[in-house]
C-alpha cells in the first residue's frame, strides 16, 4: 500500500523537474538583451538539466515583458532578464508592478560601459574641448539618443548635469538610426556600447572621446574615463535575472548558484566580452542593493531633467 502511495507522488515530482523554464526577455530578437538571454538560457539548460528557453516579450522600455513575469506563478519557472532600462522605468512611467516589491533578485550577470562618441568634423579630441565647444556652439551642438526614456537619453542627461554642457537632444526610434547620423554629421554625438561602436570607431567614422564607466577598455586604451576627465558619471549597460516575488528561497539560491557557476566558464566570459562586458557574479543581496542604487540615481536624473516616457 505504501509503494501505491509513493508512485503517484513520485510521478508528480518528476513531472515538476521536467517542466520548461521561461526566460522572459523583455525586448525584442537581436539586441544584447536577447544575445545575453539565450546565451545564458542555452547553459541554463546543461547544468539544470531542464529545458530553459528565450520568450521575447517586448513594449514600453521593457515594462510589458516586466509586468507578465510580475503576474507570473511564482514557482521558479519563470524568470526576467532585466538591463539598465528596468532601473529607469519607474520613474518616467506608470507600471502595472512595483519593482521594487514584485520582484527578488536571482543574480547579477554582467555589466559593460558605454562610449562616447562624436562625428570626425568636430574640432574636438576630447571631454574638455567637447563641453567648451557646446558652450561656444549653444544648442547647436546635437546628441542623437534612441527615443525619449531611453538609456541613451538618461546617460546624457546625467552627463549635462555634472558638466553644464550645452547640448540639444535629437530623439530617434533606436541607438541605430542615431549613431548613422552621428556618422554622417547631422548629429554631433551619440552614445552607446562598446560592440554597438567599435567598428565605427576603428574605421575612423566616429571619434570616441569617453568611456563611461568605471576603467579604460583594452579595445581603446588611450581613451580616458569620464571620471578621469573630472566627472563624476558612469553609464554602465548591465544585465541580470529576477523571480516573482513568493519564489521559494530554495529554487531561488539553486538558480544563483547555477547562474554563478555558468558565468565562470570560459564560453560565457567570451560572450560578454562580445558585448563590451563582464560578467560580474555577485550575491543576491549585493545585486539588490545595485538594483536599488541604480533606482535611485536614474531617478534623480528622471526628475532634474523632467524625462516622461512619450
Amino acid at each position: 500500500m505504501f509503494f501505491l502511495m509513493l508512485y503517484p507522488l513520485m510521478g508528480v515530482l518528476h513531472a515538476q523537474d521536467n517542466r520548461v523554464i521561461k526566460l522572459v526577455v523583455p525586448f525584442a530578437p537581436g539586441g544584447s538583451n536577447d544575445i545575453v538571454g539565450r546565451a545564458i538560457a542555452q547553459q541554463l539548460s546543461v547544468k539544470l538539466k531542464r529545458s530553459v528557453v528565450v520568450e521575447n516579450k517586448p513594449g514600453a522600455g521593457g515594462s510589458v515583458g516586466a509586468e507578465f513575469v510580475a503576474r507570473s506563478e511564482p514557482d521558479g519557472n519563470t524568470l526576467l532578464l532585466v538591463s539598465s532600462s528596468f532601473a529607469m522605468n519607474s520613474s518616467i512611467m506608470k507600471l502595472g508592478y512595483e519593482p521594487e516589491k514584485a520582484f527578488a533578485p536571482v543574480a547579477m550577470l554582467g555589466i559593460g560601459p558605454s562610449v562616447l562618441v562624436v562625428n570626425n568634423q568636430l574640432p574636438v579630441n576630447n571631454i574638455k574641448e567637447l563641453i567648451e565647444y557646446s558652450k561656444k556652439n549653444p544648442k547647436t551642438t546635437n546628441f542623437g539618443t534612441a527615443g525619449v526614456g531611453s538609456f541613451q537619453h538618461f546617460a546624457i542627461e546625467l552627463f549635462m548635469m555634472k558638466t553644464n554642457a550645452d547640448i540639444s537632444l535629437v530623439h530617434y526610434k533606436g541607438g541605430g538610426p542615431a549613431l548613422v547620423d552621428t556618422v554622417a554629421g547631422h548629429v554631433q554625438m551619440s552614445l552607446g556600447s562598446l560592440i554597438q561602436m567599435q567598428n565605427f570607431i576603428k574605421s575612423g567614422q566616429v571619434r570616441a572621446v569617453a568611456i563611461a564607466g568605471q576603467q579604460r577598455v583594452s579595445l581603446f586604451p588611450n581613451v580616458p574615463t569620464l571620471k578621469e576627465s573630472g566627472i563624476d558619471a558612469e553609464a554602465m549597460n548591465w544585465w541580470g535575472v529576477l523571480a516573482p516575488t513568493g519564489t521559494a528561497t530554495e529554487q531561488l539560491d539553486k538558480l544563483h548558484l547555477s547562474l554563478n557557476q555558468i558565468l565562470s566558464e570560459t564560453e560565457i566570459k567570451n560572450r560578454f566580452i562580445a558585448e563590451g562586458a563582464d560578467v560580474l557574479p555577485m550575491s543576491r543581496k549585493d545585486f539588490e542593493r545595485f538594483l536599488g542604487d541604480e533606482t535611485i540615481k536614474w531617478s534623480k536624473v528622471a526628475k532634474s531633467a523632467k524625462i516622461k516616457a512619450e
